[in-house]
């Protein structure tokens, strides 16, 4: 296959390619940005401070959008090609779908040696950055729940209603509390006033609360209890208020690779083993999935061009299903790190090589 051709092909699946990356990428920044609006248009935070959250979390989000648009990008190159007649005009030329592999393995590679920066580089750091962002922003709750005479539902499950607000000292007078958090109790507090404070350590808001009447009533509606209080304190925790993850994952997201080794060899911890893992094999799936999309394209006539695309969903859907039963079975201990994070790349690989040789016998 000549130079012209290669081209030709690389930037025929490139062109879909790019344009999938980007806008899954959009979608998935928007959702994740719906879990923050309310806090931060609460707090009257600055567009700056937003564009800022939203890209430090573009590598997560990123890792998941790659392999879906190696996988998209190559699958419409080929079925167009398949539609137009050109692969057929190729093979009359005497050039071998084999011969393709090249243009195909130019675009999986380069998306691979992306997402694997990405997973390896800049995931640990933007991880880190964005846990000490949300943490500022955690104190903006603060601000947003010091409202006078209105019902305020910017907490997720929680109303609260304050009569009166000292926005200085950050007292309240006339307090009504809504807490719906856990799902079997409903929980109702009213009170005389009450000093809403950040804790030390930055992670939760202090609601202490003085002189009230707390009512719990169970999901059943038969059971219920009401208990007087002089003093009763509701702890908030930041990293719930922003949808962040626990913890044990946020830690595992921060580390390097060499300290998710070191975690695992101090500790043997599963969860450090499966997350190394996951940062290799996730790369890894651009790989596979580009080199499997480009036999849909060929496979289906051109009566049934969207086959291979929807087909081509379906594995990238089917993917991501064995990942997260991998991860699962591996948590729980029935199968080896190493053997539940990459068997969907062992699977996908050889599912790729099947679908080439048959492409090339066609």
């Amino acid at each position: 296959m000549g130079w012209i051709l290669y081209r030709y092909l690389v930037m025929e699946q490139l062109t879909p390619a790019a344009l999938c990356f980007f806008g899954l990428l959009m979608i998935l920044v928007t959702g994740r940005l719906m879990q923050f609006l309310q806090y931060l248009t609460a707090a009257s935070v600055s567009p700056a401070v937003v564009v800022t959250v939203m890209g430090l979390a573009l590598p997560k989000l990123a890792l998941y959008a790659l392999p879906m648009a190696a996988l998209i990008g190559t699958v419409l190159a080929f079925v167009r090609l398949n539609a137009d007649n050109e692969l057929t005009a190729m093979r009359s030329a005497g050039i071998g779908f084999r011969q393709m592999a090249p243009a195909v393995l130019t675009l999986a590679l380069a998306f691979t040696a992306l997402s694997f920066y990405t997973s390896t580089r800049l995931l640990p750091t933007a991880n880190r950055q964005l846990k000490t962002t949300l943490k500022s922003l955690g104190r903006a709750v603060i601000p947003a729940l010091l409202r006078e005479g209105r019902f305020i539902d910017t907490v997720p499950h929680m109303v609260f209603f304050f009569e009166h607000v000292e926005a200085q000292e950050q007292t309240v007078r006339g307090v009504l509390i809504h807490d719906a958090r856990d799902p079997r109790t409903r929980v109702t507090i009213m009170a005389r006033r009450a000093a809403i404070r950040e804790r030390a350590d930055g992670k939760e808001v202090l609601i202490q609360v003085h002189d009230g009447m707390l009512s719990r009533m169970g999901s059943d509606l038969t059971t219920s209890q009401t208990i007087t209080f002089q003093t009763y304190d509701l702890v908030l925790s930041i990293d719930a208020l922003f949808g962040a993850d626990s913890e044990a994952v946020w830690k595992k997201g921060e580390m390097t690779m060499d300290e998710l080794h070191r975690a695992l060899v101090q500790t043997r911890d599963r969860r450090y083993a499966l997350e190394w893992h996951k940062r290799l094999a996730l790369p890894f799936a651009c790989l596979v999935l580009g080199l499997a999309a480009a036999p849909f394209g060929v496979l289906f006539p051109q009566g049934r061009r969207m086959g291979g695309i929807i087909l081509g969903i379906a594995l990238f859907l089917a993917y991501y299903i064995l990942l997260s039963a991998g991860n699962a079975l591996g948590e729980q201990r029935l199968l080896p790190p190493a053997a539940g994070i990459w068997l969907p790349n062992a699977l996908t690989g050889s599912l790729a090589l099947f679908l080439w040789v048959k492409a090339h016998r066609r």
